[in-house]
């Protein structure tokens, strides 16, 4: 990206003619070819919903384009009813093993970090700090934005997304979100992240005292991908002496159109519906500058060819020295769109753990039953749960009742 862009006055420069272009130009040549069905990328979709993608994909090119990132630390400290802040302590003593030396190489440490308590019953904020009670099931949150973006706080589409996905089950009363370093910030490479989503792990067992069968860890994009990650750590270290209070795996994970392959070029693989002149997704595209610009800074001093060969970065790489496995994951969801470029990871992502873990089968005996469930929705594009202006309500209505029937099963399986 020039780096022109990221100072002023080019900057402004470039966002007044972006604006003035995109008003006279871009979007009525959008709008015009939303019109006939046969030139959309789903002859299914709505000229809204065709239009408002390109809108979108477009201003987050303009944004990566011009560094237009919010950092985590500069969001304000906010509570409403039903949200309540707090600081997640540094966890220095669980860093050991792998995620040792690389945070050694990457110079990055444990530090304190922020968290927020989404609380179903919205009078009663209070009782966000409350020790937790038996058996009692929490979600457990890790926002998406390829790793520079998105937020924890209440502002943010994470916040609406995960009170969506709480009110789908009565015995999840409240969601606990991490707000982890981004690397958007330089000082935050991989595995910064990590640390943090580990930091607040700890504090939901050790501080409140969940069972962590009892968590359920939500991860959309790179939060899908953060989300695999810690669940590995979990499971390379729990019960080693160097770290006795490395808590044990989480009890499930829903997967929200993860970003599990890292260096993949294979979002060219999707093939439109139709012969449309226009994009059906908005994000991971070859050209997609946020792409490239996440994957440089998140890598860091790493270096781009480390992503082949971790199995923390990408559980998806088709790299063939790669060794992974997911024998000891916990009962897994997993979604995707059939419009999206991360499609083909994901699709991997799916047959490597259905591999490990069987595919869940329901109406067999439990016995029989897989741990893994993936829900495909036909029409939508990447992670449909975070569109803003009501963007495949459909799909938004049909991946949500597959997550509620799926919470339901898990949870009653477990009491």
């Amino acid at each position: 990206m020039p780096l022109s862009l990221r100072n002023q006055p080019f900057r402004a420069l470039y966002l007044t003619f972006d604006f003035v272009g995109t008003v006279l130009v871009r979007a009525p040549l959008w709008l015009l070819l939303s019109i006939p069905k046969s030139w959309r990328p789903r002859a299914s979709w709505s000229i809204k919903d065709s239009f408002l993608i390109q809108l979108l994909r477009h201003f987050i090119s303009v944004r990566s384009r011009t560094c237009l990132y919010k950092a985590e630390s500069n969001y304000p400290i906010h509570e409403e009813k039903g949200v309540h802040c707090v600081w997640v302590d540094p966890v220095p003593k669980l860093i050991v093993g792998d995620l040792a030396i690389w945070s050694r190489a990457a110079s990055v440490s444990s530090k304190p970090v922020r968290g927020y308590w989404y609380c179903k019953n919205t009078s009663a904020t209070s009782n966000a700090l409350e020790m937790a009670s038996s058996g009692e099931k929490i979600l457990y949150s890790l926002h998406g934005g390829a790793y520079t973006s998105g937020t924890a706080h209440p502002s943010g589409t994470n916040a609406k997304l995960v009170r969506d996905i709480m009110h789908l089950d009565s015995r999840i009363n409240r969601t606990f979100a991490i707000e982890y370093r981004l690397s958007s910030d330089a000082s935050n490479p991989f595995p910064a992240a990590l640390i943090d989503a580990l930091a607040g792990y700890h504090y939901l067992v050790h501080s409140i005292g969940f069972n962590p069968l009892d968590i359920v860890i939500e991860g959309s994009a790179s939060g899908g991908n953060l989300a695999l990650a810690l669940t590995r750590y979990l499971i390379d270290y729990y019960g080693h002496s160097d770290v006795p209070e490395l808590p044990d795996v989480p009890g499930s994970l829903i997967l929200l159109s993860p970003w599990v392959d890292i260096l993949a070029n294979d979002e060219t693989h999707i093939e439109p519906t139709t012969r449309s002149w226009l994009v059906s997704d908005y994000m991971f595209g070859p050209r997609c500058p946020m792409t490239n610009y996440s994957k440089q800074v998140f890598l860091g001093p790493h270096g781009i060819d480390v992503a082949a060969l971790n199995e923390y970065i990408s559980p998806s790489s088709r790299h063939p020295l790669i060794e992974l496995d997911f024998e000891d994951f916990p009962r897994t969801f997993i979604s995707s769109g059939a419009a999206e470029n991360l499609l083909p990871q994901i699709r991997l992502l799916r047959d490597r753990m259905v591999r490990d873990l069987g595919y869940d089968t329901r109406g067999a005996e439990k016995s029989l039953r897989g741990k893994v469930t993936y829900h495909e929705a036909a029409e939508a594009s990447h992670n449909c749960l975070s569109l803003p202006f009501a963007i495949q309500r459909d799909a938004r209505r049909g991946l949500l009742a597959a997550i509620g029937e799926w919470l339901v099963d898990c949870t009653t399986e477990t009491t």
